[in-house]
């Protein structure tokens, strides 16, 4: 009795109908299309000698860039280079607007963090942005869910910092 129901329910609202059917086979097919697609890419961002480079020594990067730090301007400007390596990997190799954003905020960051007279040297190894940087990268490529919340909250962050400063420097230049 409940049966017949439930089928006259399906039927009314075209629950498991033909159409239903297809639409839903054809959802999978392009799902997969996707994803295909993405492990092909994934495999050519992987094989690239500067995501390689880049990955592995990202431990190393920021080893340099606190001993750089000790060096006041010039030090911090040289780890700044470093970082913005990450900066093109993101927008040549892996080409993801988000990621690059994020990315070249953390670099600035620690770039800012590092101006700091005495106390910047000590921020830079504490804040290990080209870690941060692997890490988010990484998580890109792996398309791991939790990175790329992180990614968004990076970005918003982002953009929102962009939109402040263009806004304060409005204010200060054309008022």
């Amino acid at each position: 009795m409940s049966n017949s129901r439930r089928e006259r329910t399906r039927a009314k609202f075209g629950f498991d109908s033909e159409e239903e059917k297809l639409k839903q086979e054809r959802f999978r097919e392009k799902y997969l299309q996707k994803k295909q697609a993405w492990e092909a890419r994934r495999a050519v961002i992987e094989s690239s000698n500067y995501y390689k480079i880049l990955i592995t020594g990202a431990v190393g990067f920021d080893v340099a860039d606190a001993l750089l730090g000790f060096l006041e301007i010039g030090g911090d400007l040289l780890s700044g280079v470093l970082g913005f390596a990450y900066v093109g990997l993101c927008a040549k190799v892996i080409k993801s607007v988000r990621l690059t954003l994020a990315v070249t905020c953390v670099v600035l960051v620690d770039l800012l963090l590092g101006f700091i007279p005495g106390l910047g040297s000590v921020v830079d190894v504490f804040f290990c942005a080209n870690y941060i940087n692997r890490y988010l990268i990484k998580g890109y490529v792996e398309r791991d869910e939790s990175v790329m919340r992180k990614l968004n909250i990076v970005t918003l962050i982002c953009i929102l910092i962009v939109a402040g400063l263009g806004y304060l420097i409005y204010r200060i230049f054309w008022q």
